[in-house]
C-alpha cells in the first residue's frame, strides 16, 4: 500500500480518539458540579405543595445567581431542626425571626432579611366564634387542632389551654376533626393551601375562616458554618426584591394576588 494511504489512515484513527479522550480546560465546569448546598423545610409538599414549590424555586434562584445548586426536602419541624443543628442540612426555609432565641438551637443562623410572610388562620364551622388574635382564640375555652410541630401555636396557647390543645400530622385530619364537633377551631399557617383542600373535600359549606390571629416574616436559616455565605444570601434576596423576581416567584405560587409589573 501507499505510504501516504497508510499516513491518511493512520490521521484518520488517531485524530477522533485524540478528541473524545482530550480534558477540558478547568474553567469549563458543567453545572452538576457546582456545590451543592442540602436545604429541608418543615412545609409537607402533599399538604402544601404551592408553598413548597415557592420555597423549591426561590432557593433555585439564589442559588443560581451565587454559582450553587440545591435541593429541598420536607422533614417534620423538630427532625429539619436537628438536621441543620447537626449540620447534615446546610439550611431550612420558613422559621420566625426569634425560632433560635430560646438557645435550643444554637448553630442556626438566620438570613437577616424576611422571605415570606406565615399568616397563622383560624378555621371553623359557620356559627363559631370569629377571633382576631391568639388571646380571642384563648378565651373562647374551645377546642383547638393544630399541625404537629408549630411552635408558634405551643408557644401562643400551651400554657393557656394545652387540656384542649391537640396536635395533627395532616390538613385533612384537621378539618376532619371540625366536621365531626370535636374540635371548635383548626389553625394552619397556610390559608391558600387549607382553602385548596377545603374545596377538594367539598367541605366549603361545613368550613370557613374565622379570622386572621397572627402575621409573622419568616425567614431563611443556615448553619453556622455559613455565615459568611449567609451575608450572600442576604443580598441577593434583596437583589431579588428590588428586581421584583421574588413577587414574580410569589404571585406565580398565589402568594400575593397582584400581578407585578
Amino acid at each position: 500500500m501507499h505510504p501516504i494511504v497508510n499516513f491518511l489512515k493512520t490521521i484518520f484513527i488517531w485524530v477522533p480518539l485524540l478528541a473524545a479522550t482530550a480534558v477540558l480546560p478547568a474553567n469549563c465546569a458543567s453545572a452538576a458540579e457546582l456545590p451543592v448546598l442540602q436545604f429541608v423545610t418543615l412545609v409537607d409538599p402533599v399538604e402544601r405543595p404551592g408553598l413548597f414549590q415557592l420555597f423549591e424555586k426561590t432557593n433555585n434562584e439564589i442559588c443560581r445567581r451565587l454559582q450553587y445548586s440545591c435541593t429541598l426536602k420536607y422533614y417534620p419541624a423538630a427532625r429539619a431542626a436537628a438536621m441543620v443543628e447537626s449540620g447534615e442540612a446546610d439550611g431550612e426555609n420558613y422559621r420566625v425571626f426569634n425560632f433560635a432565641a430560646d438557645g435550643k438551637n444554637p448553630r442556626h443562623i438566620r438570613v437577616d432579611t424576611p422571605l415570606y410572610v406565615a399568616t397563622f388562620v383560624a378555621w371553623g364551622k359557620p356559627g363559631t366564634a370569629r377571633v382576631s388574635s391568639w388571646d380571642e382564640v384563648a378565651m373562647q375555652g374551645q377546642p383547638v387542632m393544630y399541625l404537629f410541630g408549630s411552635k408558634i401555636v405551643v408557644n401562643n396557647l400551651g400554657a393557656r389551654m394545652s387540656s384542649n390543645l391537640t396536635p395533627t400530622h395532616s390538613v385533612e385530619s384537621g378539618l376532619n376533626m371540625l366536621v365531626a364537633d370535636r374540635a371548635s377551631y383548626f389553625i394552619t399557617s397556610d390559608s391558600r393551601g387549607v382553602e385548596q383542600k377545603i374545596s377538594r373535600l367539598r367541605l366549603d359549606s361545613q368550613i370557613t375562616k374565622m379570622g386572621i390571629v397572627e402575621s409573622l416574616d419568616t425567614y431563611l436559616y443556615m448553619n453556622d458554618k455559613h455565615r459568611a455565605l449567609a451575608v450572600k444570601f442576604k443580598r441577593t434576596i434583596e437583589e431579588m426584591k428590588k428586581d421584583g423576581s421574588l413577587d414574580t416567584l410569589m404571585f406565580e405560587a398565589g402568594e400575593i394576588k397582584a400581578k407585578p409589573r
